[in-house]
């Protein structure tokens, strides 16, 4: 990874390998149409967020398996930790897949 933090091109990741990269806490998924993958933690949990999304985006990301909340009058979306998580990773990469990777603290 670059020192100046800069996304680094990602020619594939299988969705095997994202969701391990997500649940390690180390870096940042860059998806297409402006999303972005990272764990977050909410209420003493440790969450895979995604962010970048919009209000038109939400019902299918839902239909995806992606789960949603309003926390301080914002609604978050997030994906599943639980076994059904790398099957939602999957879905969501195959509509937005990864363009890069960042290191979470230069991103």
């Amino acid at each position: 990874m670059p020192a100046s933090g800069s996304w680094d091109d990602v020619p594939a990741l299988a969705p095997d390998q994202a969701w391990q990269t997500l649940l390690e806490g180390k870096s940042v998924l860059q998806l297409a149409d402006g999303l972005q993958l990272r764990r977050v933690r909410v209420m003493n949990d440790h969450r895979v967020e995604l962010t970048g999304f919009t209000p038109s985006m939400r019902d299918r990301l839902t239909a995806m398996g992606l789960t949603h909340e309003i926390i301080s009058w914002k609604l978050r979306m997030f994906v599943p930790v639980t076994s059904g998580g790398p099957a939602v990773i999957a879905r969501l990469i195959e509509r937005h897949p990864v363009t890069a990777i960042a290191d979470r603290a230069a991103a």
